[in-house]
């Protein structure tokens, strides 16, 4: 049996990891960021079980979540960096990376939490939060200069998210990969409702042969906790059955201000043989999180950070309705999330596989926030149910064939079919105001075939897919509110409000072809060259653009305008990605150079349209770019010792010309304009130093200036932020089979800026908010491991 416990001292921060993690060996944990797919054949990677299922079990690895094993196999036979590099990419798809399950426990934070935050020395990558442990649902990624609003994130290949509500299904202790798209997409990837920013995918860690129990106890600045087991049952040789079940419980309070973050997950996976040709993996997890939000500042408050650096929600009520929708209770959330999904693989002959993975996943979170004078209440209560079935067939002449069909029915929000306001009486609680929006809205739909064709020709790969991507938006009604007393939304209904007549929306098909090819020449056992083009796919976003509408329906209906119009106007955003690499790997030097450029058409952005109203804003999909850039990834490993690793990268992301409004007026001046929130500059690196039971990694990364709003005139400066990790072997004692002690810190010279910057790449408006960059936090543990 083996248990790992983490006993944490506060000391005063957090880092980007405790390094306690299940290791068997080293006090350090190898980090390896790879490209899509492990760098070895899975083939040559099973456990025989008592039954002698091995070579059915590899055989069933390969086609789930792993590359072709033509691929893992030319790999093989090639130039590999180290394993225990911290940035090491094998020679697969252009713009695709991972982070292996050391990477992620050194990475992930202290929480375990956030998959944004082991991402974050991927180049192009900026992961952007005001909570130094990954919590907190305030937050985004830019990668190559496009948000997370456009971002698929999928568990195993299945979108197990909804596009609002919920939070981090799984804790990160539980998650083996994840894979970062960040240029073409394989037709089998990305399988969310947009992909046009990327794709993360994480790959969770399934019940292990060998039974055994971890525990984990980790504390940090800001009254920071988190405790987390897992129990593995271990393979069963009798009946070819293992499964895992494991918990954790995390609290922290918030560092800006009142309030704090509490989440609690319990998750279960099992795996079973049927014979010798079928196995069922089967997922569950219950996700209970609780937060009050970071304020964000605005423009001029981010020019004087030295007295704005405490800024956060009112910690006490006054009595003055309009200053206390700003308390802190009135602004906050609470999510409970369940999701379970499965995969049934039959394997009906050598090498060919038929796959069936159904999925569910169902949320309902309360949002308060506050909405001018009035505390707005949002219950968000959303379903996604889907499967894709799959078929997977590997022949002996090199030929790896994908070929699959994706459907999903998502239940709204977005948008959202209810919105209740509030205002704040003297004592401090809340009075019915009125219903902000009242809808009922039909499920959206996804049918979607695919297929991906993958060929060696000797010391060439080539792979190739497409995929039909068909999102059905449904039917929404909204209704006119007015006399409509507090209540659900199924009690709202009841009393047959009158519907608008301007604010329906009728059923559609959004439709478009994504076609991908990739191309690896290996020059020499050392060198290679890589080539990849693909086509991706952003959702219109009819949320904010509903809810805005219902808003201000007297402005737009005063123009001519109906809901109908107003969404017409967004389309889905396509964007054709290019990239091309080299990759040099010998003497213990591994370098990859890559130049990418993308185009992106039908662009949703954010404009304020004065001649419909003062400061009215809406959504339009007219909006087009160009982003190109350089990308360098290099490691260096001097001895077993000491290596040094960093990424470089400089891009450029500029709109393509000026942006009309729909009512005629002036052209916003966006031509050639840097897009929101993308530093054209980002430096990231570190070192991993052992000096024999003690190891040291210093991380440093520089983001380079960016800009909130399209004008370029927000100006945001670049940061610089130092992270340390140390951790050492204090051996075996009293039975124990291995302990260490670990100590880590953010933000070593605690130095101010600005983290998030939200919306991010869609506002045109000069409407962004700005968050606060985390302080310095420390945190402290001891491990042990029987």
């Amino acid at each position: 049996m083996k248990r790992i416990l983490f006993i944490g001292a506060l000391l005063g921060g957090e880092s980007y990891g405790t390094l306690a993690v299940a290791q068997d060996s080293t006090n350090l944990p190898p980090v390896t960021i790879v490209s899509d797919g492990q760098s070895r054949n899975v083939r040559q990677n099973s456990t025989t079980n008592a039954r002698g299922r091995t070579v059915r079990r590899a055989r069933q690895a390969a086609p789930s979540n792993q590359q072709p094993v033509q691929q893992q196999q030319q790999q093989s036979g090639g130039a590999l960096a180290s394993q225990n590099s911290i940035l090491s990419t094998t020679p697969q798809l252009a713009g695709a990376s991972s982070v292996t399950q050391q990477g992620i426990a050194v990475l992930g934070g202290p929480a375990q939490t956030s998959f944004y935050q082991p991402l974050a020395l991927i180049p192009s990558v900026s992961v952007q939060t005001p909570d130094p442990y990954g919590l907190n649902t305030t937050r985004n990624i830019n990668i190559r200069g496009k948000g997370d609003f456009h971002l698929s994130r999928t568990i195993d290949g299945l979108p197990l998210m909804g596009i609002v509500g919920g939070s981090d299904l799984f804790d990160l202790e539980n998650i083996g990969r994840i894979d970062v798209y960040r240029g073409a997409v394989p037709s089998d990837k990305g399988l969310g409702l947009s992909n046009a920013t990327g794709v993360i995918n994480q790959l969770t860690l399934r019940p292990q042969d060998k039974a055994g129990f971890t525990a984990r106890q980790a504390f940090g600045t800001d009254s920071f906790y988190k405790t987390f087991v897992r129990i593995d049952s271990g393979l069963n040789p009798e009946t070819a059955t293992k499964a895992f079940l494991s918990g954790s419980n995390i609290g922290v309070d918030k560092w800006t201000g009142a309030g704090d973050q509490k989440r609690q997950n319990v998750t279960f996976g099992l795996s079973q043989d049927f014979g010798d040709r079928v196995t069922l993996d089967v997922t569950a997890v219950y996700n209970n999180y609780a937060e009050n939000f970071f304020r964000a500042l605005t423009y001029p408050q981010t020019t004087d950070l030295r007295n704005n650096y405490s800024h956060d929600f009112n910690t006490t009520l006054t009595g003055v309705a309009a200053t206390d929708v700003n308390y802190y209770k009135f602004n906050r959330m609470n999510a409970e999330t369940f999701a379970t999904f499965a995969k049934l693989d039959y394997n009906f002959a050598e090498g060919q596989h038929l796959l069936f993975k159904p999925y569910y996943w169902d949320n309902d979170t309360t949002r308060f926030n506050a909405a001018g004078n009035t505390v707005q209440i949002w219950r968000q209560q959303n379903q996604n149910v889907g499967s894709v079935f799959e078929y997977a067939g590997q022949f002996p002449w090199g030929t790896d064939v994908v070929a699959g069909y994706w459907w999903q029915s998502m239940a709204p929000p977005p948008p959202p079919t209810d919105q209740r306001r509030f205002t704040v009486n003297t004592s401090g609680g809340l009075n019915f105001s009125n219903w902000q929006s009242l809808a009922r809205i039909d499920n959206f739909s996804v049918n979607s075939p695919y297929f991906q064709v993958s060929q060696n020709f000797g010391s060439t790969f080539v792979t190739s897919g497409l995929r039909y991507m068909v999102l059905g938006a449904p039917q929404m009604l909204y209704y006119n509110t007015a006399g409509i007393p507090d209540g659900t939304h199924g009690q709202a209904l009841a009393l047959n409000p009158a519907i608008y007549p301007d604010a329906t929306l009728a059923a559609r098909d959004y439709a478009a072809w994504l076609p991908n090819i990739a191309i690896r020449h290996d020059l020499n056992p050392a060198l290679s060259v890589n080539f990849s083009y693909g086509r991706r796919f952003g959702r219109p976003d009819w949320g904010p653009q509903a809810s805005n509408y219902i808003s201000n329906r007297t402005a737009f209906t005063a123009r001519g305008f109906t809901l109908q119009s107003l969404v017409d106007k967004v389309r889905p955003e396509l964007s054709d990605q290019f990239d091309a690499s080299l990759r040099f790997s010998q003497y213990g030097l591994t370098v990859i150079p890559t130049l990418f450029y993308a185009k992106f058409q039908n662009k949703q952005v954010k404009v304020v349209d004065p001649l419909i109203g003062p400061n009215i804003s809406y959504f339009q999909g007219t909006g087009s770019s160009t982003g190109y850039g350089f990308e360098l990834e290099a490691n260096y490993r001097f001895d077993e010792r000491f290596s040094v690793f960093g990424s470089t990268t400089l891009a450029s992301e500029t709109f393509d010309s000026d942006t009309p409004t729909l009512s005629g007026g002036a052209m916003l001046a966006t031509k050639g304009k840097q897009i929101p929130n993308t530093p054209q500059v980002m430096i990231k690196g570190g070192i991993t130093y052992q000096i024999d039971r003690l190891a040291i990694v210093p991380i440093v990364r520089y983001i380079g200036p960016r800009f909130g709003e399209a004008a370029n005139t927000q100006r945001v400066p670049g940061y610089t932020v130092t992270d340390l990790t140390m951790s050492y072997d204090l051996g075996s004692h009293f039975g124990v089979e291995s302990l260490n002690a670990s100590f880590s810190i953010q933000n070593i010279f605690d130095r101010q800026y600005i983290s998030q910057i939200s919306p991010s790449d869609i506002d045109l408006s000069a409407g962004a908010t700005y968050f606060l960059g985390a302080p310095r936090t420390v945190v402290g543990s001891l491990s042990m491991k029987f």
